[in-house]
């Protein structure tokens, strides 16, 4: 990690996933969602997989896990055949992704290293893919966007997943009432840090506007109940991704995002 000043947020979070980690390791991969054989187009994180597949051209693409947590994804991307460099706050979750790569055997295509989103140690241009699992709104989102823009090499890609903010039901998820059924508070039993927050439209619209142009697909309509109705799941996501093709204005109100964004080619090519 470059030698900075942690932030109180940053200590926060390290702190929060220090012990996380030890409490909720990570000693199994499915790697169901990037081998192609089964779709299930309804789950935003197997849309990640899709996505990940799609721009896969050659086994020399460098990929960047943008907040890698305990390794989870960075071991799926290096089984499609990426080399993987992950970056987190936590030497915990950094220890526990080196030891994933050992168990599945991609320690030689994969690099994992303590860092802070809002300051990478990397060069510039020098990914070809950036992939952030739910990290936006766990950090400084302006800052850790320019570095993202900085290591990507021209015509490159990022793909966020993130939580959002949506009309109405955010409204009553943060009454009196919607606080008490599902409660807010840091909890690393619900994997709730104390500053972590759902994104606004406005924060979306800035980080597309970093970029060449964008993509938008929205998940978790009425599959947003998935925790009380765990058997029923599959079923919940087919029937969000219908009314999302049939009454695309519903589709303001889908809870997760996944943005796909480009960054421009370089102008003298």
């Amino acid at each position: 990690m470059k030698s900075i000043a942690l932030t109180d947020r940053q200590k926060r979070e390290r702190q929060f996933y220090e012990t996380y980690s030890l409490c909720n390791p990570v000693d199994h991969v499915p790697f169901e969602p990037v081998l192609g054989e089964r779709k299930r187009p309804g789950n935003s994180y197997w849309r990640l997989g899709e996505l990940a597949l799609r721009y896969f051209k050659s086994s020399d693409q460098r990929l960047l896990d943008f907040g890698c947590g305990q390794g989870y994804y960075a071991m799926q991307y290096a089984k499609i055949g990426y080399l993987v460099h992950g970056f987190d706050i936590s030497p915990s979750n950094v220890d526990c992704a080196k030891q994933l790569a050992l168990t599945y055997n991609y320690e030689a295509r994969t690099n994992f290293s303590i860092g802070a989103a809002e300051s990478l140690d990397y060069p510039d241009e020098f990914f070809d893919m950036i992939i952030g699992v739910d990290i936006l709104h766990h950090v400084e989102i302006e800052q850790a966007i320019a570095e993202c823009v900085r290591v990507l090499k021209p015509g490159g890609v990022t793909i966020f997943h993130e939580p959002v903010r949506v009309p109405i039901f955010d409204a009553l998820r943060e009454t009196r009432l919607g606080t008490w059924l599902v409660p807010k508070t840091a909890s690393l039993e619900r994997h709730i840090t104390e500053d972590e927050r759902k994104l606004f439209k406005s924060e979306l619209e800035a980080v597309k506007s970093r970029y060449l142009n964008s993509e938008e697909e929205r998940f978790l309509l009425f599959s947003r109940l998935e925790k009380f109705f765990r058997k029923q799941q599959g079923a919940m996501e087919n029937f969000d991704r219908f009314v999302f093709r049939w009454v695309p204005f519903m589709k303001r109100y889908g809870g997760r995002v996944v943005l796909t964004l480009h960054k421009a080619e370089r102008a003298d090519k």
